[in-house]
């Protein structure tokens, strides 16, 4: 039995998970519009943050998911890896959100959550680094002859890519002692999550395309990126099939794909009973 699963499976609309009606109204917009980003925070020491625009899936196999989707709920769209890869996908990057402190030993400091400390290093400096740039639009870095080593484009890029690379990062909800010594599991760990972050690569690419407010991204996608739906309920798998099937007579080819070879829908429930 396989331990990672070919689809990536985003579950939608976390907050109406018990609302399927109001679930599959945010499905059709999914269908017909692609995938849209929202907003994500990942957290560094003493209260700081980044905010990005990140579309989230799962690498858990769809039979082991029951945990997931008593949080996320029972209504996804389960991707092939390949159309997350291809459009800049790639698995989120877990750290222990533990900061290392003082032990009061020979050994000085902890040597767990170095990770942890080095990111919020790295975030700390690039927050001075922005500041400077804000107060000082044309900062660039000289040598000790004054000739410029680093341009103010170089840096403003720099700023761009931690960003971008800050964005996969993401806690494992290990927020006790070691594992071996107590019962609390690593929360987010457990999700086995993959991320698409929209950057200036995927608008060259044609992966993504900024949406009418300035404010998200939309991911459009074929019927031939997408191997399943999964449904709360049998009504709402007769729903879905119903709206496939009037994809028929849509005016937009890529939407006909999906009612003339509609897509397995399954009934979630459904398939834990077997």
């Amino acid at each position: 039995m396989s331990a990672i699963s070919d689809n990536l499976i985003h579950f939608l609309a976390r907050n109406d998970k018990d609302s399927p009606n109001r679930q599959f109204s945010i499905f059709k917009l999914i269908i017909e519009s692609g995938l849209r980003t929202s907003r994500v925070q990942i957290k560094f020491a003493e209260g700081a943050s980044i905010l990005n625009q990140i579309i989230c899936f799962t690498d858990i196999p769809l039979r082991e998911c029951n945990e997931h989707t008593s949080i996320y709920g029972k209504f996804g769209i389960g991707f092939k890896k390949a159309y997350v890869k291809n459009a800049g996908g790639n698995p989120a990057r877990y750290f222990l959100d533990y900061m290392p402190g003082q032990t009061g030993t020979e050994n000085i400091v902890e040597s767990r959550g170095g990770l942890y400390f080095s990111l919020c290093e790295q975030y700390k400096f690039m927050n001075v680094l922005n500041e400077h740039i804000k107060t000082n639009p044309d900062l660039v870095l000289f040598d000790h002859e004054g000739n410029i080593v680093i341009t103010n484009e170089q840096l403003k890029t720099q700023i761009e890519n931690w960003i971008f690379n800050f964005s996969f990062e993401k806690e494992m909800g290990d927020l006790g002692p070691a594992r071996d010594e107590t019962n609390e599991i690593d929360l987010y760990y457990k999700e086995r999550e993959w991320r698409l972050v929209p950057s200036q690569m995927t608008i060259l690419s044609n992966a993504a395309m900024l949406s009418s407010d300035n404010n998200s991204f939309y991911y459009k996608f074929n019927r031939k990126d997408v191997n399943m739906v999964v449904v709360p309920n049998e009504e709402m798998r007769s729903t879905v099939l119903d709206y496939f099937l009037s994809l028929r007579s849509s005016d937009d080819s890529r939407l006909q794909d999906f009612g003339a070879n509609v897509l397995p829908i399954i009934n979630y429930d459904d398939l834990q009973k077997w």
